[in-house]
Order: structure tokens, then C-alpha cells, then sequence
């Protein structure tokens, strides 16, 4: 099975690279990026999927995505990270099958930390829709893991009728409640304040902001020291 990054266009990415790294801890096949291509990757290692980053950084997610599925070379299930994604130990796929509880629960948390945001907003637009569709006891999927998809169950859910009308459509979450079954709730992953390393030091996955990934590095260096293939 296939790996996909959503990758910003940037010269050097190094939350990337550790992640790269960190996949030494799950079976995968081919690793395409989707977006840009950070200089100090080996472009004869991955397929690079060059694409346009010129709205938001929704909006080019969703793009990223929907051209990645289009791909005849991905295989048709594969595994959609992000850079900031890092896997800390060995896993097997079903450890990826996971929630983070459901919809209502997790928008009201949100909106009570953060007030309102397109983001927010998109989080209850999506449950809407979702509604409308007849979908029950909604769950969310917006954890900061990776998650295996389908290309041709990704299409599908971009080709619903006024899906894009949503600005910030939450389609992890979509996809989650559309097309999964019996997945465990856990806690979210992401790092957002002060890192102390002995919090995490069970976890089988880790995620980062740009403003906590410094503290996280070398933390991340000492787990992961060796390069990867993917390195120049």
C-alpha cells in the first residue's frame, strides 16, 4: 500500500523529513508527495505530484488529494499523511482505523478554546451535510494520524452534489462516517503547547505545530537518527 503527503510548497521541510524517517514503523510500498517537493528530497525515491498552492490551505489540501486519487500509478487503497505526521512505533493498519469521538462533542470543545473560525465552522457545516444524508451518530476523524482511503471512495465523495460549497469541508470526517465501521475513539496526537517528552513517551504517534515542532526535534532526532531512503 501506497503513502500520500499533502505537501506545501516550501525549500526545506523539516517536519518532512522526520516523518519520512518514522516510516520505518509501518509497511508501505511507493511514497508519493502531492504539492511541493522540499529540496533535500530524493526525487528518484518518491513520485512527486506537482500541483498548484495558490488559495488556501484547505482548499489546496483538497486539491492535493483529488489529484493524487487521479493517479493511475497510486494503488487504489493507500495511506494519506501529513508532514507533520511522525509514528513512533511499529504499527499495523489497524491501529490507524480510529475516531476521535463524535462530531457534536468535538465542535463544542472547539468553539468553547477557540471561538469561531472557518474552521469551526466547516466542522459543523460537514456534520450537516452528513446529516442531510442520513448519517447518524456522527463521528469525527480530524485526528492528527495518518488514515488509509480509497481513490475511488475519495472521488465518490468529491463528486456529491454541492460538497464544495463547504469552504473548510472536514472530509476526513466525511469519509470516516461515509465508508468506516467499528473504528476505536482515542485521543488526539498533536502537540500544542510545551513539549515534555515523558507524556508521550507511549504513543504510537505523534503530530506537530510549526510553533511546537522546535521543541520536538530533537527529541524526534534521537528516535529517528539515520536518514531514509527519501534524504538526499
Amino acid at each position: 500500500m501506497d503513502v500520500v503527503y499533502l505537501v506545501k510548497e516550501s525549500i526545506q521541510n523539516e517536519e518532512l523529513i522526520y516523518s519520512l524517517r518514522s516510516l520505518i514503523n509501518i509497511p508501505h510500498d511507493n511514497v508519493f508527495l502531492v504539492g511541493g517537493c522540499p529540496s533535500n528530497i530524493d526525487k528518484t525515491k518518491v513520485f512527486h505530484i506537482p500541483t498548484k498552492q495558490n488559495i488556501n490551505k484547505w482548499r489546496n489540501a483538497t486539491n492535493n488529494l483529488i489529484t493524487a486519487c487521479k493517479d493511475e500509478r497510486l494503488s487504489n487503497d493507500f495511506i494519506l499523511f501529513n508532514d507533520d505526521f511522525f509514528i513512533l512505533k511499529p504499527i499495523k493498519l489497524e491501529d490507524l482505523h480510529a475516531n476521535k469521538g463524535h462530531v457534536e462533542t468535538v465542535y463544542k470543545k472547539y468553539f468553547e478554546k477557540n471561538g469561531r473560525t472557518s474552521y469551526g465552522d466547516g466542522m459543523v457545516q460537514t456534520a450537516q451535510f452528513l446529516s442531510k444524508m442520513g448519517y447518524k451518530q456522527l463521528l469525527s476523524y480530524e485526528l492528527h494520524i495518518p488514515m488509509v482511503m480509497n481513490k475511488r471512495l475519495v472521488l465518490g465523495l468529491f463528486n456529491l452534489p454541492d460538497i464544495m460549497s463547504i469552504q473548510v469541508l472536514h472530509w476526513r470526517t466525511m469519509y470516516g462516517n461515509m465508508y468506516l465501521k467499528d473504528t476505536k475513539t482515542i485521543t488526539d496526537v498533536k502537540v500544542m503547547g510545551p513539549f515534555i517528552a515523558w507524556n508521550y513517551k507511549d504513543n504510537k504517534f505523534l503530530s506537530t505545530l510549526s510553533t511546537s515542532f522546535p521543541s520536538v526535534k530533537k527529541w524526534l532526532d534521537d528516535m529517528f537518527p539515520a536518514k531514509s531512503v527519501y534524504e538526499l
